[in-house]
């Protein structure tokens, strides 16, 4: 089964090249937003798997892995997650944070309903700032 997973994450990070800049969540924060996959998923936590995939990649630069979840302030019937990753083994991205919405169906299988990716990287003005563009 996790294979399955694995196969997904490499498709978000394909989907890059063709998004736009788009607000998603509070006002302040924007994520570039991303097309979510037609998949389900048994849990919440299975579809944070299938975004972070393989993460940590080594235990190099003491990654850490932050994941919550929230009823969404607008909707209490979705729920809001965000998966945040750092240290990549990248040279350019430092960090990358998704955002995505969550909804169950009747079924019982858990869909990605929005998806967003924002984050830092090392060779901008500011690397610890969050910004929802590819990292040069």
């Amino acid at each position: 089964m996790k294979s399955a997973f694995r196969v997904v994450a490499p498709a978000f990070a394909l989907a890059l090249g063709a998004c736009s800049t788009t607000s998603l969540g509070s006002e302040d924060s924007l994520y570039l937003e991303q097309a979510p996959a037609r998949q389900t998923y048994a849990s919440p936590l299975a579809a944070a798997e299938a975004l972070v995939g393989g993460h940590p990649e080594s235990m190099e630069g003491r990654p850490t892995l932050d994941l919550r979840f929230a009823p969404l302030a607008s909707d209490p019937s979705r729920l809001e997650m965000i998966v945040m990753v750092e240290p990549l083994l990248d040279d350019s991205v430092a960090a990358q944070e998704w955002r995505a919405v969550l909804l169950q169906g009747e079924d019982r299988q858990w869909r990605v309903t929005e998806l967003g990716l924002r984050q830092k990287c090392y060779r901008s003005r500011n690397p610890d700032e969050w910004v929802a563009r590819l990292c040069p």
